[in-house]
């Protein structure tokens, strides 16, 4: 009787360390931060949100359009500035994150490499 206890408890042990504590949002339909818009620049950072609609950015500040709006945004800094020479606000970026995303809001990352996605 013990043995199965404690399996049981093992079980459950191992099943709660098993995942990544619910911070996979890709697969919850969640922002993976490997796309988004670049809504403010700030060498050698970026602000990027999420959503493409950057037409509520018109006339606000990046502050007060996160404040309004809440998007999901993250502050990306670049490992190598000269990543962000062809960036501009409103381009469509890749994003390769280096290391861990700060959960802040906006979130804070670094990117080994941050590449502008041409429009068709």
């Amino acid at each position: 009787m013990k043995k199965w206890f404690v399996f049981v408890v093992m079980a459950v042990i191992l099943a709660g360390c098993s995942g990544n504590g619910g911070k996979d949002e890709a697969a919850n339909g969640g922002w993976d931060y490997k796309e988004g818009y670049v809504i403010a620049k700030d060498a050698p950072r970026i602000l990027v949100v999420r959503s493409g609609d950057l037409t509520e950015l018109e006339g606000k500040t990046p502050e007060e359009f996160l404040n309004v709006a809440q998007p999901e945004a993250m502050w990306v800094s670049a490992e190598k500035e000269e990543d962000l020479a062809a960036i501009e606000v409103g381009d469509k970026v890749s994003i390769e994150l280096e290391g861990a995303v700060a959960e802040s809001y906006p979130a804070q990352a670094t990117a080994k490499k941050i590449s502008k996605i041409d429009k068709p």
